[in-house]
């Protein structure tokens, strides 16, 4: 389509086109303006590793793998971004600020103008409920036609920060929501890592008393054996034994203390997972996995291997690295089986519910390493003490209990180490969460109002022009009425002929181009001509007979305009003649022809009216299919020049062909923009079966269309201002 073709289309459909326009574009500045405005304000905070609180951190075990980097890593971002928008931080957020929404009846009602300024003024609490978690940290495009107050947590995407961002009707609550949300993140954090140090502070002091019962009694029996026997001196190989088995005894005991530390984990974020009200458990304690079973003894193999190789081989010696890789594998396989055990007991989930369980996850896998490994190196214990035992029993006796007082006395050690770090965790803050931009009164204000009206203006004047182009290029695309002539030359005997609607000039050299067209000066012209429409609507075949006959009469031709549409007769007003008698008394012999032919507005121009009384379907039928009919038209034949019958629309009725079949040319109006494709065509169909093809004479031309300086003039004529300055 070329932009002429385009710019035209769009013009002739300029009326849909503006009132699609006038929608949008005034809706969103109605909806800008009714609606009730909200403020936006933002709260940051700073996420980053403190060195203090890593270096307490891991040694407590926390969140050791991050403390290396300052910078969060993707997945922590991610986690912290979860973690701001939780249950517990929003919660926090409507409980200490007491948030209440509007009931939407109520903010219908407000739409009146000067009703919510009433209301907020007089009635501030009525037709309020409390706030929910949903409705919080939910949005969606309702919320622009019903705003209530939103929150929302997300990480700044070139900086470790946590942005808090709010919205609501009064920038003092927006900036207080931010604010709260800041501090409640903060302490949640906080209470989350205070709550894991007590848990591991708990498991501590109840191993704290084993270790220190064992110490005692393996440093007591020491004594025992050194009093009562003469201890003699050891060789080399003996003293390699007793040294193995110091390794291995505090290889142990640093892997108890891992264990320790994995296993208080899991039953913190157990039990945080278990206080939640919209999770329900299928048991006291979730149920073992023979998967995780087989692979906690796969693990213990090829832990008891790792030792041996490495006692044999270098760290960097390939079978030292596939065994550790095995053992990875195995871990990872653990980890993957815990969340499906652990996913498997919720009947939903959500952002909270999936750090949780990937949490749970991890510690699972940990657990199961470290019990892994804690059976390995009794395995390897047994079997260096029975190598120890091969040696004279006072020496062995004596080397076994030392090596076993000297490893309790460094697991006491570390054990009291951990206890003490635990315990000062409970005390201390610590968050990684720093405030850093706290919300505060903006210095203007109208920047963080919502909606802006210039904002929601712009929108609308862009989204308005848009829609309104596609509604026109939609309706041209689904219009089946005829667009141009060239498309129905087709349908016709003979090239279409188009007629512009406008009076003037023009309208008038196309009747004269179709009567040369229809009376050529050499051969026979027609005598009957036939004028009909297709379907009904404005009175285009009439006035195609009146301008035909009008051109024909001016030529010198003696012309007969016969209204044969006895159901809707027209032709007398437009002629400005009475109804009747006419064609119906004429057919029917109740008076003569010629007595009921009147004169018309032009020299050698007669009408002959319809008659007296509209007809019934019935009766105007039985009229024209008389024989009296064909007689009554073969004398107007006879003595005029030019007969021109118009008849009622070929959709409606019958008639016109049943006149078609005695007519010499039939003319089918069609409206260009207004009759129907389909229906053209199967008029066209019908009146070239019962008599000569059809001459389609398109009524309405785009020439017809009023130009844009047209448009333009008549507005300028219109409005008031310039009726004033004119008089």
């Amino acid at each position: 389509m070329e932009l002429r073709q385009l710019l035209a289309l769009l013009w002739r459909r300029r009326t849909l086109m503006l009132w699609v326009f006038a929608l949008v574009a005034g809706g969103l500045a109605a909806l800008t303006l009714l609606c009730e405005t909200q403020y936006v304000a933002s709260t940051k905070v700073y996420l980053y590793h403190s060195s203090n609180k890593a270096s307490l951190l891991s040694r407590i075990g926390l969140d050791s793998a991050a403390m290396g980097a300052a910078s969060l890593t993707d997945a922590e971002r991610a986690t912290y971004e979860e973690l701001g928008q939780t249950v517990p931080v929003m919660t926090a957020v409507i409980d200490e600020l007491d948030l209440t929404r509007k009931r939407k009846s109520l903010q219908i009602i407000e739409f009146i103008p000067f009703v919510r300024l009433l209301i907020d003024h007089f009635l501030p609490g009525v037709l309020r409920r409390p706030m929910t978690y949903e409705e919080l940290s939910h949005k969606s495009i309702v919320h622009l036609i019903f705003p209530r107050p939103y929150l929302n947590a997300a990480m700044m995407d070139d900086a470790d920060i946590l942005e808090f961002s709010s919205s609501a009707d009064s920038i003092e609550l927006a900036m207080a929501m931010t604010n709260t949300a800041a501090r409640s993140f903060a302490a949640r954090e906080t209470a989350m890592r205070q709550a894991e140090c007590r848990v591991l502070a708990d498991a501590s002091d109840k191993e704290l008393v084993r270790a220190r019962a064992d110490y005692e009694k393996a440093l007591a029996e020491l004594g025992r054996v050194r009093q009562r026997e003469k201890i003699v001196k050891l060789d080399s190989e003996a003293e390699k034994l007793v040294d193995r088995y110091y390794v291995l005894s505090g290889a142990r005991d640093s892997n108890r203390l891992e264990l320790l530390k994995a296993q208080g984990m899991l039953a913190n974020v157990k039990a945080q997972a278990a206080k939640r009200p919209e999770f329900r458990k299928s048991g006291e304690s979730i149920q073992r996995s023979a998967l995780v079973d087989s692979l906690k003894l796969t693990l213990r193999d090829l832990y008891m291997d790792l030792a041996v190789a490495k006692a044999r081989m270098t760290p960097d010696h390939p079978a030292v690295k596939e065994i550790e890789g095995k053992i990875e594998e195995a871990k990872r396989l653990i980890k993957g089986e815990s969340l499906k055990v652990f996913g498997s007991e919720t009947i939903s989930t959500d952002q909270t519910f999936s750090y949780l369980n990937e949490r749970a996850a991890e510690y699972a896998a940990q657990a199961a390493g470290y019990e892994s490994q804690d059976a390995a190196y009794g395995t390897l214990i047994d079997a260096v003490e029975g190598q120890i035992l091969a040696f004279p029993d006072r020496a062995a006796a004596d080397s076994l209990l030392a090596a076993r007082v000297n490893a309790g006395e460094v697991f006491l050690s570390n054990l009291n180490q951990l206890h003490s770090a635990a315990v000062a965790g409970q005390s201390l803050d610590l968050s990684i969460a720093h405030l850093i931009e706290p919300a505060s009164a903006p210095g203007k204000i109208d920047d963080y109002m919502r909606p802006k009206l210039t904002l929601m203006l712009a929108v609308g004047i862009v989204l308005g022009g848009f829609l309104a182009m596609c509604a026109a290029l939609v309706a041209a695309y689904a219009d089946p009425a005829v667009s141009s002539a060239a498309a129905l030359g087709s349908l016709g005997a003979m090239s279409p002929a188009s007629l512009p609607r406008r009076p003037g000039p023009g309208r008038a050299q196309a009747f004269r181009r179709l009567r040369d067209a229809l009376f050529p000066v050499s051969g026979v012209p027609p005598k009957l001509l036939l004028v009909t429409e297709a379907s009904a609507g404005p009175a285009d075949a009439l006035e195609t007979a009146i301008g035909l006959g009008t051109a024909l009469a001016r030529a010198g031709r003696s012309v007969v305009l016969v209204d044969a549409a006895l159901t809707h007769p027209t032709l007398h007003t437009r002629m400005h003649l009475p109804l009747g008698p006419g064609l119906a008394e004429a057919v029917g012999g109740k008076v003569f022809r010629d007595a009921v032919t009147l004169p018309g507005e032009e020299p050698n121009l007669f009408v002959l009216p319809a008659g007296e009384a509209a007809l019934t379907p019935e009766e105007a039928d039985r009229l024209l299919d008389s024989p009296a009919t064909a007689g009554l038209l073969d004398g107007l034949v006879r003595r005029f020049d030019a007969v021109l019958v118009i008849a009622a629309p070929v959709a409606e009725s019958g008639d016109a062909c049943s006149l078609a079949r005695t007519a010499d040319a039939v003319l089918l109006t069609v409206r260009l923009y207004v009759d129907s494709a389909p229906v053209v065509a199967e008029a066209a169909g019908q009146l070239a079966a019962a008599g000569p093809p059809p001459l389609l004479v398109v009524v309405g031309s785009p020439t017809d269309d009023a130009t844009p300086g047209e448009v333009f003039s008549g507005l300028r004529a219109w409005l008031p201002w310039r009726r004033k300055k004119s008089g």
